[in-house]
């Protein structure tokens, strides 16, 4: 064997045997309540709990079971998530990092940011949601009450300020109600979006529409998270638009002002988040 050879045989041998006590030295705990910590930060008024992290090639970790949650609730798991920081970034006041994972058997993605100038630490956020089924996140199993169904699309961004807004998409997607509307307890539709936004624990919805197989709706409002409102945490309000052949079979279970109406039927949300109201304006 050359002197060439024996040097790069050795170079390999170390380099193996520092990524193996890397890999067993690892120190997880230490690491996994910072990235508790930053991610948490990164999404306000919720919470992160990670199950199992190991260090990930190229340079970045890789986390198992990053669970979210509001108020001890489970909102949705994340499979798997694997984030990169930008090396360059490392020794700045601004960090950047890539990250990719899995949820709901569909694809999470994106940049996130820690500035630390100042001393104040801030968290910015852009995330990519593509193929999230509905039926696989916690949050959407009780969800007033009622269950969701779906394959879920969109964007999430958290400014620095902590202000997180969204736009989303479900396509093919199924509701379960707890209580029945015009004696029906499950209705299908083919596109529902929405844009949402989140400050100071409470949830803006705008631009809600959903075009179904029975019916047409537009909804928009506030969503109260703070423990504090209790019962008057909801205030959506919308219109229903049913379509001819919906009307015609419902007819019987509708009061004759609403059948008569032809720009839609109007409805509030208002409530607790446990036990929504629903009513027609």
């Amino acid at each position: 064997m050359t002197t060439r050879n024996r040097r790069l045989l050795i170079g390999v041998y170390l380099l193996s045997a520092a990524l193996v006590f890397l890999y067993i030295g690892f120190p997880s705990e230490a690491l996994r309540a910072h990235v508790t910590h930053s991610l948490s930060a990164g999404l306000p008024g919720l919470s992160v709990a990670i199950g199992d992290m190991r260090p990930a090639l190229p340079a970045g970790i890789a986390l198992k079971g990053v669970r979210v949650f509001h108020a001890n609730a489970p909102l949705g798991v994340i499979d798997r998530l694997r984030i990169h920081p930008d090396l360059f970034s490392l020794w700045q006041a601004r960090t950047h990092y890539d990250f990719d994972g899995t949820v709901g058997d569909g694809q999470v993605s994106g940049t996130a940011a820690i500035d630390t100038a100042g001393g104040r630490k801030r968290v910015s956020l852009n995330a990519r949601l593509a193929g999230v089924l509905l039926q696989k996140l916690p949050a959407t199993q009780s969800l007033f009450g009622n269950k969701l169904a779906g394959r879920l699309d969109g964007t999430l961004g958290v400014n620095d300020a902590g202000t997180l807004t969204g736009k989303l998409a479900v396509s093919e997607g199924r509701i379960e109600l707890a209580t029945p509307l015009f004696d029906q307890n499950e209705f299908t539709f083919r596109t529902a979006e929405a844009d949402l936004s989140l400050q100071n624990r409470t949830v803006m919805v705008r631009n809600g529409r959903m075009k179904g197989n029975d019916m047409d709706a537009e909804v928009s409002g506030t969503i109260m998270l703070d423990a504090a409102q209790g019962k008057n945490a909801l205030n959506l309000s919308g219109r229903l638009t049913p379509h001819p052949a919906f009307m015609t079979k419902v007819a019987g279970s509708l009061p004759p002002t609403l059948l008569q109406r032809r720009t839609g039927i109007a409805f509030k949300v208002s409530g607790a988040l446990n036990s929504p109201g629903f009513s027609f304006n």
